[in-house]
């Protein structure tokens, strides 16, 4: 009887985890791209790029959107069995709410190890080359990104804008340039027109300026000089990969374990950057950690939740990720400025939620009321309007 109950659960939890897996995954999505297409307008990146650098940041959604899908299959899933009274039939039968829980395990198990691989493996690497591409795209294609009519601040301490760029990307007109890159002095420069040498390949663009003048400010505004000249060649320096132009030098979150441990033990000072360190390698563990608990947070709210709607199963999974959410990002900030312990600010949100379903689930199974739960009732309930209201129910 046990076989074929977990069965049922588990396909019911697997059809509603894939649903909302595509649909988180989607909207995170559309949120990137959104950032990423001032590549392709200012940048002339290519559709193909475009795909693979969204490609690159997929592990990262991915890390928040199992245990969102996690919450929500185990939720909805119970709390339909709850609504359609097949829970009181199987406790009719002497089946106890421990023994259902298998199933909502398994699902969270697998979603947390596939979480801990991307936080631990996928999205270093896909960080990794996301940031080698927009680096390279820097560097290859500055000259490309010069559009008429366009303040173009891709060149440190400098601003650059043209009134017109022929077709090949090569002859400026119109040029302005507010060189900030001397400490003692500020440069506008103006020009009737600009030849652009070298390729992006080199560690700098050149400017052949022609017919133009350049206006001398001191930073301290007492002195100021004009300077009319024929030709003047600028040099616009570009992004560099590393130290010394090779590969480009990971941040944290572009480390893999390995390589972050490492880091840490050789830190000499233990400052803000320590503990952002130390979050950064305690979170690719407690973000997973997190799918087992919401699990048990969603079965026991959809055996207590006296609903069967789907609406109401979608915004109290998302009250509860949003109360997770804020708790993850608050102990970050402590964490990370040190009010709190770096390592255990990290498992904080884990600690006060597994307190939390565990004694849901307890009460649950006992089918005694849990006042705490008003709150997040109230909170689900407004969601749900919002949610109604959006999509002309109300």
């Amino acid at each position: 009887m046990f076989r074929i109950t977990y069965r049922y659960i588990l396909k019911e939890m697997l059809l509603i985890f894939a649903i909302s897996l595509l649909t988180f995954t989607f909207v995170l999505l559309v949120a990137k791209i959104f950032t990423l297409t001032d590549l392709v307008v200012n940048k002339g990146v290519s559709p193909g790029i475009l795909v693979r650098l969204i490609g690159y940041k997929l592990p990262y959604i991915l890390v928040y959107a199992f245990p969102m899908s996690t919450l929500m299959a185990v939720l909805i899933t119970f709390l339909r069995l709850s609504g359609d009274s097949e829970i009181t039939a199987l406790k009719a039968c002497g089946v106890s709410l421990y023994q259902l829980l298998p199933p909502a395990l398994v699902l969270s198990t697998i979603a947390s190890l596939f979480t801990g691989y991307m936080a631990v493996y996928a999205m270093p690497e896909g960080n990794r080359a996301f940031k080698e591409i927009v680096y390279r795209l820097g560097r290859q294609k500055a000259y490309v990104g010069i559009k008429p009519r366009i303040f173009n601040d891709d060149f440190k301490g400098l601003v650059l804008y043209v009134n017109n760029v022929d077709t090949s990307g090569r002859e400026l007109g119109g040029v302005f340039i507010s060189d900030e890159r001397d400490p003692r002095l500020s440069h506008a420069i103006v020009a009737r027109k600009a030849i652009v040498l070298g390729d992006g390949r080199q560690k700098a663009l050149g400017l052949r300026l022609i017919d133009g003048e350049i206006h001398y400010d001191s930073k301290d505004l007492k002195s100021s000089d004009t300077v009319r000249f024929k030709t003047y060649e600028l040099t616009l320096n570009l992004p560099q990969l590393g130290k010394h132009g090779g590969a480009i030098e990971p941040g944290n979150s572009e480390m893999g374990l390995k390589q972050l441990w490492q880091k840490i033990r050789t830190a000499e000072v233990k400052d803000a950057k320590y503990n952002v360190m130390v979050m950064e390698l305690q979170e690719k563990f407690s973000i997973p950690f997190s799918c087992l608990i919401l699990g048990v947070v969603g079965m026991s709210l959809g055996v207590k939740t006296k609903s069967n709607g789907y609406s109401a199963g979608v915004a109290t999974a998302l009250a509860i990720f949003l109360v997770y959410y804020v708790l993850l990002s608050a102990c970050r900030s402590f964490g990370e400025c040190g009010t709190l312990p770096p390592a255990l600010g990290a498992w904080i949100p884990n600690l006060l939620l597994g307190s939390l379903s565990v004694a849901m689930f307890v009460k649950a199974s006992r089918e005694t009321p849990f006042k705490s739960l008003l709150v997040l009732d109230r909170l689900a309930n407004k969601i749900r309007l919002f949610i109604e209201a959006r999509a002309g129910y109300r």
